[in-house]
């Protein structure tokens, strides 16, 4: 059985319609410099495991994340950025650098990602999890 060949425009269309999404860009923003477990993941972004896993599942199968098991009481699962992965966050951090930039020429769009929210991440980069929400929606309310 012959699998169909997929067609995509450019090189930009295909690397989107791996990372696309809700939490894909943000899963890799976490995974980012160190392994981290799934109950880290779901606490942090705020979603279900099944959402997680699938997204998780989606983005190994890319090759783009790696899973490594652990044979222990209980067993755990930790996963983190492959080699091909951290290229890619490189590049996703030009992406967050560039619509920054772009959002601050216009009057009609802002960003969710304070400077507060940036200081309280790992590389200074914004990842948007309940807590970072949550401060977020405080400072629409101070707007008011």
């Amino acid at each position: 059985m012959t699998i169909p060949t997929k067609m995509y425009n450019t090189g930009a269309d295909y690397a989107l319609s791996i990372i696309g999404g809700k939490w894909k860009p943000v899963i890799l923003y976490l995974l980012a410099g160190h392994p981290r477990r799934t109950g880290e993941l779901v606490k942090q972004l705020g979603t279900s495991h099944k959402v997680l896993s699938d997204q998780l599942r989606e983005l190994t199968d890319a090759g783009i994340v790696s899973r490594k098991s652990f044979n222990t009481m209980p067993p755990h699962v930790e996963y983190q950025l492959t080699a091909e992965g951290e290229n890619l966050y490189a590049a996703l951090r030009y992406l967050n650098y560039w619509g920054e930039q772009k959002a601050a020429t216009s009057s009609t769009v802002r960003i969710m990602c304070t400077n507060q929210m940036k200081s309280a991440g790992d590389d200074g980069l914004c990842v948007i999890t309940k807590q970072h929400l949550h401060h977020w929606k405080q400072e629409i309310v101070k707007q008011d």
